[in-house]
């Protein structure tokens, strides 16, 4: 029986050997262990970043709407400021109109009595001539 190089030749024949010493490949576990606790901690940010967006999502919506009641509240107040200053055209126009038929009025009212008072002067200033002639015919 030959023996072959790998094994030890001794008086018995070949000798057996101690299986070899299992030993934990440390490194690979530090490099796994390591590896999680980064994932983790990826897992963790990856968690918080959401929550900041969905925080940030919730506060423009809110923002739109907030803008979007403001420019409701515009518009509504617009139209009643174009209201109000339609009504204070309108207002001035009456005024004017009214300043004006006053006006044609009044003129109107003069002409009437200072026609009545050109007539009452006539009649007055015959009524002096009928008198005087009527006094110095009385003699």
């Amino acid at each position: 029986m030959g023996s072959s190089p790998d094994q030890p030749v001794g008086a018995r024949g070949p000798v057996a050997q101690s299986p070899p010493e299992h030993r934990r490949p440390w490194g690979w576990i530090a490099v796994c262990v390591l590896l999680v606790l980064i994932a983790g901690g990826l897992a963790i940010w990856a968690l918080g970043l959401q929550s900041d967006l969905d925080s940030q999502r919730d506060q423009t919506n809110q923002a739109q709407a907030q803008a979007e009641q403001a420019n409701k509240e515009v518009d509504a107040l617009s139209g009643q400021i174009d209201d109000i200053s339609q009504a204070i055209t309108d207002a001035g126009d009456q005024l004017s109109q009214a300043g004006d038929d006053a006006q044609k009025n009044a003129q109107t009212t003069l002409d009437g009595v200072e026609t009545k008072l050109e007539s009452v002067k006539g009649q007055v200033e015959k009524a002096a001539a009928d008198s005087d002639g009527s006094e110095e015919a009385a003699p």
